[in-house]
């Protein structure tokens, strides 16, 4: 449970102290309603994160299940191929 409570912790602290930095710093007050700021975050991400967004997004449970599957129905070739 120790491990569990500290991840949230650490989830919270992580927004609560990124919230409080873009409003000390003027970036926004918080309440962005723009829906260029939802969806391309101002367009000031830059491309390694919106890559390792992309990568992590496609890399789910149902792509491993779907790995295990296949490889147990043609083969381990599968996982490589």
């Amino acid at each position: 449970w120790a491990v569990i409570v500290a991840y949230f912790i650490v989830v919270i602290g992580v927004g609560t102290g990124t919230t409080v930095m873009r409003r000390k710093s003027g970036h926004g007050s918080g309440n962005e309603n723009n829906t260029e700021d939802y969806f391309l975050a101002g367009r000031s991400v830059e491309f390694w994160a919106v890559g390792a967004s992309l990568f992590a997004s496609n890399i789910g449970s149902e792509h491993f299940i779907g790995l295990a599957g296949s490889g147990a129905k043609v083969g381990m070739c599968v996982s490589w191929g």
